[in-house]
């Protein structure tokens, strides 16, 4: 599509947008107040007032065709218990039962535990001048803490957090293909609800199977397996997702305003607040999609029913029309209510969560570190059509280290020189998938024949020919289709180092897990 160089444009899977979109809303805001994007058929309303009456206008912009622009356009099947992808009165009745499971008297309840949680994973890092604030800080406390609600054991949690993760990445410049549909993928939750059926417990997941409801239709009745199943993944992906992102941007703009962080180290009392100006200034989740079930108008034109769109709360939280110099970072800002966790019926549930846990995690964290600076040169952002976030984020305390924490590598890791030989590769290779249950091993056989691999894949006792085996350098890409247990497309893309490869597998419908291989040595 071409768009002429002064007007305004703004895409959703743009990077360049991504990485500083603020330039953009601002345009749209003065412009462009409703923005249509021809090239992915979609409205947008960045000003707040029309974000905050959009979000209460649950009529005319309904939930119930998805929250995400992709799920909206490709039309796909929500699973019953999709509570924030759904419409009155069942919307209501799921709302009711998460409202009781996540009131803020239970969430003040939780405050000793999060702070042990947050305590222990802070201390290992005393002493240390680098560390990264996503892998070693904001990726475990807020899965500790989910877990622990859910009932979850800590040695299956790393898992259950891999897989949200990557049921909300996307290919950079690329939308989520619901195709395969990995954000509807069961999470590997079968396994820990016939557990507590038998082995009751005070957990959420145990409310989950005794709670009574009334349904939409008056009915009074507990929960289907379905339901608690697609309950358990979103409050696994968003109470993980939120508060992590939250986690990581709270470091960045603190170290880049180090008075207002001393302030803050001084005083503790203003850490509250301090939060809410980083969820306003740099909320986690940009935008919101809503189905349109019905001609509305604004500035002047029609949007017809049947269109898509999207509420940029981003943009909404920089409108100069509520907040006044909005792009400046300020703790001592008077409070006006931001946009974040949107408005209306639809509110994030767990807004009172990650509050609490980005307090905490503050508190903490300025008691231990009250200074330290962001290494940007090597951070990443998260490449994601529905949240906004940080991969990596080094932190250093003192002076900038050689290398970043990120790019160690330890001493007993394989380290590929160059390309990889593609001759090298023949051979039984271990292969190992970290799946939602536990490890799945296989057995891959690489031949090679004239520069070019094939091969057959071998697990639960079903050996399957390998469509095609890429080599690019060290990157090996394989992709097996399976009939058994389910019929099943899996696509492997991993990095070879010597005898080893790491990588993530495609699995179909269940979205993408970590595996590894190791080559046998030769009989």
């Amino acid at each position: 599509m071409t768009v002429p160089s002064n007007a305004v444009y703004f895409d959703p899977y743009q990077v360049d947008i991504t990485r500083n979109p603020y330039p953009v809303y601002k345009r749209m805001r003065d412009e462009a107040p409703l923005y249509y994007n021809e090239e992915h058929d979609f409205y947008a309303l960045s000003r707040y007032d029309d974000v905050r009456a959009g979000h209460a206008n649950h009529e005319t912009f309904i939930s119930g065709r998805g929250g995400i622009l992709e799920m909206i356009k490709q039309n796909i099947e929500l699973p019953p218990g999709m509570f924030i992808f759904e419409d009155p009165p069942l919307h209501t009745a799921h709302r009711s039962i998460i409202a009781r499971m996540f009131s803020p008297r239970r969430m003040r309840d939780l405050e000793p535990m999060i702070r042990d949680f947050t305590v222990s994973t802070l201390d290992k890092l005393v002493g240390r001048q680098q560390f990264d604030v996503i892998a070693d800080i904001s990726t475990e406390i807020p899965m500790r803490v989910i877990g622990a609600l859910l009932g979850i054991p800590e040695a299956d949690l790393q898992t259950v957090r891999r897989n949200a993760d990557e049921k909300l990445k996307t290919e950079a410049g690329k939308p989520i293909d619901y195709d395969s549909s990995p954000l509807l993928g069961v999470g590997g939750f079968e396994e820990y609800i016939d557990w507590r059926v038998k082995n009751p417990s005070d957990d959420v997941m145990t409310e989950f199977l005794n709670v009574e409801f009334a349904d939409e239709t008056g009915t009074t009745r507990k929960l289907t397996r379905e339901e608690i199943l697609t309950f358990c993944n979103v409050l696994a992906g968003a109470g993980n997702e939120t508060t992590n992102r939250l986690m990581g941007w709270s470091a960045k703009v603190l170290a880049e305003h180090p008075d207002q962080r001393r302030e803050l180290a001084a005083n503790p009392a203003l850490i509250a607040d301090a939060v809410e100006e980083i969820l306003r200034f740099e909320p986690m989740g940009p935008f919101t999609a809503r189905y349109v079930t019905q001609d509305v108008e604004y500035y002047g034109q029609t949007v017809p029913a049947g269109s898509t769109m999207l509420f940029m709360l981003a943009s909404a939280n920089r409108d100069e029309r509520r907040f006044p110099d909005p792009d400046r970072f300020d703790i001592h800002r008077d409070r006006a209510p931001h946009m974040t966790f949107g408005y209306g019926i639809h509110t994030c549930p767990g807004n009172v969560l990650a509050r609490l846990e980005g307090r905490i995690f503050l508190e903490e964290m300025l008691t231990r570190f009250p200074e330290w600076k962001i290494d940007m040169e090597n951070a990443e952002l998260l490449c994601t059509s529905t949240v906004r976030g940080w991969d990596t984020l080094p932190a250093y305390i003192g002076d900038k280290p050689a290398r970043p924490a990120t790019k160690t590598v330890a001493a007993n890791e394989a380290t590929p020189a160059g390309p990889t030989d593609a001759s090298s590769l023949a051979g039984d290779w271990i292969i190992t998938v970290e799946g939602p249950t536990g490890p799945m091993p296989s057995t891959l056989e690489i031949r090679y024949d004239k520069g070019t691999l094939s091969g057959v894949q071998t697990g639960d006792g079903v050996a399957t020919p390998v469509e095609e085996i890429r080599l690019t350098g060290s990157e090996i890409v394989w992709t097996n289709k399976i009939a058994k247990p389910i019929k099943m497309s899996l696509t492997f893309n991993g990095t070879v180092a010597g005898d080893a490869i790491k990588g993530k597998v495609k699995a179909g419908f269940m979205g993408k897990f970590v595996f590894t291989g190791k080559k046998s040595p030769p009989t």
